[in-house]
């Protein structure tokens, strides 16, 4: 026995060495005793804080639902709120998470659900909520999973080479390069606006309407490496000639027949849901919806939303406000210095009589 021991204790040093780093670099403070995650719009961090302090208002969505400043919104509310949205969240998984959400808190009484005619579009059906709900509740299936132990290593190499860590800011520091084409001649909108309406194309339009994004490295001014396009005037040119023929875009009846029984969830269960269509650029109208045709689909989801008996908050179809080029990091995505905050303060402060 005193021989088996110590080469047990030997076999068992480099799991329990891995372990230990594990527990450092892992990004998302599951724990909870780091004092705040690197990635704190993670799904895994938020769904985390809620189970273990869940508030009884939430808000779901993606990325643009992920990024209030939650003392500003709680400022501005007079309440608190968990925030379960988180950036990629397909519908799917925000849905699923509401009903997390209300299963693990009989108290819930407000939700703000973040939908888009992008996050309904038809042949998006992913769906991690299976996958997510084991590991935020399991430590071992945490600790065991392969992408959370990639992240782990992701982080630690980061560390060990110096760089900053944790979430970038969608706050833009724009160079006079990037208001011009490859030529140098003027564009009308700044290139990552027509770089990220060009993306979207990807999943709107047929294959081949729009030519490939090329892009070039470089570090902003917060120190975060990004990506520079640099044939914003093909894309551009691309765009304006595209018709609705183009289109592929479909809206996705499933997952609007999945809001309409959440809604009568809500209902039917005391909670206030509000549905919120979040900004777009002006950029996104006039280079992807006008020219494929998309308003139609998007006025067709604002009316669906309304005859589930929810209030429905519009910033995408016919905002109630309108927010200026300058302050949209990109064509989804406001400023967060300086856009996010009058968003924030338009959604939950109180509305004008």
């Amino acid at each position: 026995m005193k021989k088996i021991l110590p080469r047990l204790a030997l076999l068992a040093a480099p799991f329990l060495v891995y372990f230990a780093l594990f527990f450092a670099f892992e990004p998302y403070d599951y724990f909870g005793v780091k004092g705040g995650a690197s990635s704190e719009d993670s799904v895994i961090t938020r769904v985390r804080a809620y189970l273990s302090a869940p508030e009884d208002a939430i808000i779901l969505g993606d990325s643009r639902m992920a990024h209030f400043d939650m003392n500003a919104v709680a400022e501005a509310s007079g309440r608190g709120w968990s925030n379960l949205a988180f950036g990629g969240a397909s519908l799917n998984e925000s849905i699923d998470l509401f009903y997390l959400a209300a299963e693990n808190n009989p108290s819930l009484n407000t939700c703000y659900f973040g939908v888009s005619f992008y996050t309904l579009r038809a042949g998006d059906s992913r769906n991690r909520m299976e996958a997510i709900g084991t590991v935020v509740k399991n430590p071992v299936a945490y600790m065991l999973n392969f992408d959370y132990n990639a992240d782990m290593l992701g982080e630690l190499l980061l560390r060990l080479q110096g760089v900053q860590t944790g979430a970038t800011r969608d706050a833009g520091a724009w160079e006079a390069i990037d208001s011009v084409d490859e030529d140098g001649n003027a564009l009308p909108v700044r290139r990552n606006l027509i770089a990220y309406a060009a993306t979207l194309y990807q999943n709107c339009a047929k294959p081949g309407t729009l030519p490939a994004i090329e892009t070039e490295p470089y570090i902003d001014a917060w120190g975060a490496a990004r990506e520079r396009c640099t044939n914003p005037r093909a894309l551009l040119d691309a765009m304006l000639a595209a018709t609705p023929a183009d289109s592929s875009y479909s809206l996705n009846w499933e997952n609007l027949r999945r809001l309409e029984e959440l809604a009568a969830y809500c209902a039917g269960n005391g909670i206030e849901l509000t549905f919120v269509l979040p900004p777009i650029d002006d950029a996104l109208r006039q280079y992807l919806v006008a020219p494929l045709g998309l308003d139609e689909p998007m006025r067709t989801i604002r009316q669906a939303l309304a005859d589930t008996g929810a209030a429905v908050r519009d910033f995408e179809v016919e905002p109630e406000a309108v927010y200026a080029e300058e302050q949209y990091y990109d064509g989804f995505h406001l400023d967060v210095e300086r856009g996010l905050p009058e968003f924030t303060r338009a959604l939950f402060g109180a509305k004008e009589a």
